[in-house]
């Protein structure tokens, strides 16, 4: 039992082991490191790790540290200018390796994590190609614009850089100085004169220019000021013309202002009288023509109903009228066929009728006889019998007077005397 506890202790003290040695080997670069694994299966220049761990195995591969952070490299240097002077310039830099997997690759093996060896490289480097453009430029141009020196001195010392995997952040210029102080304080105080000088021209011209200025303005205000006044006086006698010619034309204008307003007046009145006329049509004419057209209506109605009772009466006239020729044809026939005693004894039925209607005119008249004078109503009633008789002989062809004439002479004696009458009798 023994034997077997102390064989597992065993392996489990074995597989502590294999996990610590493995975890060993499991490399992890910081926030400003990288790695590069080089070895069996990293290809001939290595693999950079960045961010990101990996196992590196032993005796076969091997992981080189590189540090990325910034080195800062101070620069103090004694080098001749172009015209001769000798200049001290101190300066600084700051690089770092690139973040690029070329640059950490250019950079690892020359500098590993060993920033002291950047910042050895980065000053030598530095003052070299300071002191290089230091002799192409005065030191007046190198005191006047500092500024240009440091952008020679970058732009020359970024390639050498790059070409190292290295890149820089920064490059300034603190300080420069002649060897002696002299020269800068001459320079100084000559480039002050001279600025004094430039600046008491430059007051002088201002002066001049802030004066010739202010002529300018004064003759500009003395010329602006007589064409202001030549303005008004013409825009005076401008609106002296235009009040004259108002004056002129009010006249006219107020006339054109009432002929207008006529216009408009007579315009509103034919507005009105086409409204009243348009009143009248809906209220007056319309109306009046619609009873006219109504009375016209009733007229003909009227007119037809009038006719139609004109044609009726006609049409009974005619009718009565041929009954009463048709039985006058009938009695003139059988009249026709009477002998003439028939014919008389027919007419003295009637006769006594005849007399009556003939003597109605004496009935109420009060006849007086004065001596052979007859009163007007007699020869009336005479007159009317007279004529009775002739229509009664036209009418039926028989002479009544010729027949009673006759009828006298038959019934009369020998002696010619007449035989007495019967009196006449009512019927």
């Amino acid at each position: 039992m023994g034997a077997v506890i102390g064989a597992v202790v065993a392996i489990v003290v074995l597989l502590v082991l294999i996990v610590l040695l493995v975890l060993s080997r499991y490399r992890v670069p910081g926030a400003e490191e990288a790695f590069i694994v080089t070895g069996t299966g990293k290809g001939h220049e290595g693999k950079v790790y960045r961010g990101t761990g990996t196992f590196v195995l032993p005796v076969v591969q091997r992981a080189t540290r590189v540090q990325l952070s910034s080195v800062k490299a101070d620069l103090d240097t004694s080098t001749p200018a172009n015209d001769g002077i000798e200049l001290k310039v101190r300066g600084v830099a700051v690089v770092k390796v690139g973040d690029t997997p070329e640059a950490i690759l250019k950079a690892g093996p020359r500098f590993g994590d060993d920033l002291n060896r950047v910042k050895a490289l980065v000053t030598e480097q530095l003052s070299g190609e300071l002191r290089s453009i230091v002799g192409t430029m005065t030191a007046k141009s190198i005191l006047v614009d500092r500024q240009q020196l440091v952008d020679q001195v970058a732009r020359s010392i970024k390639e050498i850089l790059g070409n190292q995997g290295l890149i820089l952040d920064s490059f300034s210029i603190n300080d420069v100085q002649d060897s002696d102080g002299q020269y800068f304080s001459d320079l100084a105080a000559k480039e002050r004169s001279d600025q004094a000088a430039i600046a008491a021209r430059s007051r002088a011209v201002a002066h001049r220019v802030a004066e010739q200025s202010r002529i300018e303005n004064e003759q500009a205000i003395i010329e602006q000021q007589r064409e202001l006044d030549i303005e008004r006086e013409a825009a005076r006698q401008a609106t002296d013309r235009a009040a004259a010619e108002a004056d002129a034309v009010r006249p006219l204008v107020e006339a054109e202002r009432r002929r207008i307003q006529v216009e408009k007046d007579n315009e509103v009145a034919e507005q009105t009288a086409r409204l009243r006329d348009t009143q009248l049509d809906a209220e007056v004419r319309r109306p009046a023509e619609a009873e006219l057209y109504a009375a016209q209506q009733r007229a003909e109605a009227r007119k037809a109903e009038i006719i139609a009772e004109a044609a009726a009466k006609a049409e009974g006239i005619r009718i009565t009228g041929e009954a009463e020729a048709d039985a006058l044809e009938k009695r003139a026939e059988a009249l026709g066929k009477l002998d003439e005693v028939g014919q008389l004894e027919l007419v003295l039925s009637k006769l006594p009728d005849i007399v009556r209607a003939a003597s109605a005119p004496l009935a109420d008249a009060n006849i007086t006889l004065v001596g052979d004078s007859v009163s007007p109503v007699a020869k009336g009633a005479g007159s009317s019998l007279v004529s009775t008789m002739e229509l009664i002989r036209g009418a039926t062809g028989i002479d009544v007077a010729q027949m009673l004439s006759d009828l006298g002479t038959s019934d009369t004696d020998g002696s010619g005397r007449a035989a007495p009458a019967e009196p006449p009798q009512d019927h």
